[in-house]
């Protein structure tokens, strides 16, 4: 999951590079003073020119990086798909992937053409792409929400998904303008102008809650190995007293743990007290079960 994430991550910055060098080609061929009197002006380049496959490459990143984003999204929030129900989840993040690639299609049908040949073709164009851009930075930032509202209030793991949510969102909405038209006031200047923050609140939000998630796991299995291998050394106890004993130095392990992990990383687990005594509770049914 992590590694899926890291890699979304490395594409978004392939995507940023050579949209940057795509859109400062394209502000060359825009006028060196814009008035209000001059129309916005949308260049065309030749197909085998260096700035198309400079934009073949921003395309291909960013498609890359939209995937790779939503399978790494579904990873981090398949533990919690029992808080909102598989039918929500499956319906939210099936249409981000089907909303955001339907456009391909809308491309090569001929319905949606990068330059039209009026104005009316062009602002549609630009319309439905930042439509889809838009609609996926909600669909997204709301996944996020959903899940975080199901967590509770205080924890590490909801205040990290509540941030990659709106970060998501801002950094969806910023990318669906630009200022290579030169338009005259030049639109799209403010939403481009939140990309550095954007981009800050999802890595800041996607890295910790998939850390804090994989600290989850790690501490759930050390809560069960830590109870199997006590059960062990205190079966001659009592019932009562047994479960008291290894209750108190299960959670003390756990605890160390817990604490180590977030001293290495920066990142505290999600997983307060009370959540490990529950599973623990549901590790000891599970050995009562087997042993009956």
């Amino acid at each position: 999951m992590v590694l899926i994430l890291a890699l979304s991550m490395i594409a978004y910055v392939v995507n940023g590079v050579t949209g940057l060098a795509n859109f400062l080609l394209m502000l060359q061929e825009q006028l060196e003073v814009v008035t209000s009197v001059d129309v916005a002006f949308f260049p065309e380049f030749d197909p085998e020119s260096l700035q198309q496959q400079i934009n073949v490459v921003y395309q291909i990143a960013g498609a890359v990086a939209y995937v790779l984003t939503w399978i790494g999204t579904v990873m981090l929030l398949h533990p919690y798909i029992h808080r909102i129900g598989k039918i929500k989840f499956y319906a939210i993040m099936g249409s981000a992937m089907v909303y955001y690639l339907i456009q391909y299609p809308l491309f090569v049908l001929g319905i949606v053409t990068p330059t039209g040949e009026s104005d009316v073709e062009v602002m549609n164009t630009i319309l439905i792409t930042s439509i889809f851009t838009v609609f996926s930075g909600i669909i997204f930032g709301a996944a996020f929400l959903s899940v975080a509202r199901t967590l509770q209030k205080g924890s590490a793991l909801r205040e990290y998904m509540i941030i990659a949510a709106y970060g998501l969102l801002l950094f969806y909405v910023a990318g669906s303008a630009t200022a290579t038209q030169a338009a005259y006031p030049p639109f799209g200047l403010a939403s481009v102008s939140f990309t550095g923050l954007s981009c800050y609140l999802i890595y800041t939000g996607l890295y910790s809650s998939a850390i804090s998630v994989s600290q989850d796991v790690g501490l759930r299995q050390s809560i069960r190995k830590s109870a199997i291998k006590e059960v062990k050394f205190l079966e001659s106890m009592g019932t009562a007293q047994m479960e008291q004993k290894l209750q108190k130095r299960v959670l003390t392990i756990a605890k160390k743990n817990s604490d180590i992990m977030t001293e290495e990383t920066g990142v505290q687990p999600s997983l307060s007290e009370d959540d490990m005594k529950q599973y623990l509770e549901e590790v000891l049914k599970e050995i009562k079960v087997r042993k009956a």
